[in-house]
């Protein structure tokens, strides 16, 4: 079990109130309204301790990271919180409809995963990471001494052995707790210290490789605080000689995450769709010309209104899965198709990358059309304003069609298996490359990084 282990989890209890109004979405997606609508929802909503508020008063000593320390105490101290008595692993099946409308259900667990350092070749990130998520998440860490979020890996077992036993064994009665989000997804959750169960996840798992879904910031951040912990240990300012007696590795080494595998059938990535503004009107009304030969341009016919131009791209995209893109340009182009055909220019334009990375077509877009045509580099982000990320496309044809943005660039998902060849030939994808959903919610279970799992 050294690789995905069974851990002593804190969770909720049931004085704590109704499971609905406790969990809150990942703190990457909260903004200023979601978080004091989660605050009201419950006082011990997981946001107050994952995402606290800040004040004009904060000091040193007195900070969300302090609050949600005293908070976590005084939450276990009250039974708020409660730790189960042995080791599980929590089963978990989140039914939901995806943002192409279509119902799916996907399964996983929530374990205790060894971190690895990406170079052992057993955790592979697949995205880039900035450093300002990341000082906030160890801040928060180091102060509570909790992983408070999980991660979420992916691993590839193909008969998917595990979700098979959990489903003829603890699967087959009622779950222990059942969650039904604001956007009407639900989540189950089976905890379980089953031993047969767990030695098989141990088993089958004990050489896997995993891939990072979501949570990258996370899993660099627990990378970090496992060396602090490592170098407080070595110079005596922590004492972890009760973890050494017992054999049993510090609960550091390990972080919070849920596992899923490649297989399941509800695993699914959708596409981020890309808006334009700021751009030279003369270039964007020129770009089906000047894509002309690397690119087989076709006018979309579309009946009049947003849902006829929605029909149109959609049956674009889906008779052409890869290097394709369907343009909204109202004001200069109107609706039309791009389609590579020249396949060389797209090694061309990444050179150095593997042949996966510069087939993907967040690639294509970025290197093939927004920067040599459009004038828009890849570091040139939605904070300056030439780039706005949308996944719901109701929103953004709405904002197209209101004249907010000169043009939207539909493309279609990045399929799984680029992922796993991208990510496991040590690259990482462009911005906005994948879209996994739906995120776990927080406040399911936590893992305590004192002492042992």
């Amino acid at each position: 079990m050294d690789t995905a282990a069974p851990f002593h989890a804190w969770r909720y209890s049931p004085a704590a109130g109704d499971p609905d109004s406790l969990v809150a979405p990942p703190y990457d997606v909260i903004g200023p309204e979601l978080q004091s609508r989660l605050y009201a929802r419950s006082r011990n909503n997981v946001v107050r301790v994952d995402l606290g508020m800040t004040m004009p008063s904060d000091t040193d000593c007195d900070n969300r990271y302090t609050r949600a320390a005293a908070q976590l105490e005084k939450w276990k101290k009250d039974g708020v919180l409660v730790r189960d008595q042995t080791p599980t692993l929590t089963f978990v099946e989140e039914e939901f409809t995806g943002p192409d409308g279509r119902a799916r259900r996907r399964h996983g667990f929530l374990a205790a995963v060894r971190v690895h350092e990406f170079s052992e070749g057993v955790i592979f990130p697949h995205e880039q990471t900035f450093s300002g998520p990341k000082a906030d998440r160890f801040d928060l860490m180091e102060h509570t001494a909790m992983s408070l979020s999980p991660v979420f890996l992916l691993y590839d077992l193909p008969g998917d052995p595990i979700t098979t036993a959990w489903q003829a064994g603890p699967g087959s009665q009622p779950p222990a707790t059942v969650i039904t989000g604001e956007d009407g997804n639900i989540t189950r959750l089976w905890p379980t210290s089953d031993p047969a169960l767990l030695v098989l996840v141990g088993r089958e798992l004990g050489d896997a490789r995993f891939v990072i879904a979501d949570g990258h910031h996370r899993y660099e951040t627990a990378l970090r605080y496992r060396e602090h912990r490592r170098e407080l240990a070595a110079s005596g300012a922590v004492a972890d000689g009760a973890e050494a007696a017992l054999g049993d590795p510090p609960a550091y080494e390990y972080l919070l995450a849920y596992l899923s595998n490649m297989a399941d059938p509800g695993l699914a990535i959708y596409a981020t769709h890309r808006l334009v503004a700021g751009v030279d009107p003369g270039r964007l009304a020129g770009l089906p010309d000047a894509l002309a030969g690397t690119f087989a341009v076709e006018a979309l016919a579309a009946k009049p209104g947003i849902p006829g131009v929605r029909d149109a791209i959609e049956q674009y995209l889906a008779a052409h899965p890869r290097g394709a893109f369907a343009v909204w340009a109202p004001g200069a182009g109107g609706l039309y198709g791009l389609r590579l055909v020249d396949g060389s220019a797209a090694a061309a334009a990444a050179p150095g990358h593997t042949a996966g990375y510069q087939q993907l077509d967040v690639t294509i877009l970025q290197e093939l059309i927004l920067g040599p045509v459009l004038g828009i580099p890849a570091e040139r982000t939605s904070a300056e304003g030439s780039i706005t990320y949308f996944k719901d496309t109701t929103d953004a044809f709405e904002r197209l069609d209101a004249g907010e943005f000169q043009a939207g660039f539909f493309m279609n998902p990045t399929g799984l298996e680029q992922v796993r060849e991208v990510a496991f030939a040590g690259e990482r994808m462009p911005q906005k490359a994948t879209f996994f959903y739906p995120k776990l919610p927080t406040g399911l279970v936590f893992q305590d990084l004192s002492g042992t799992l």
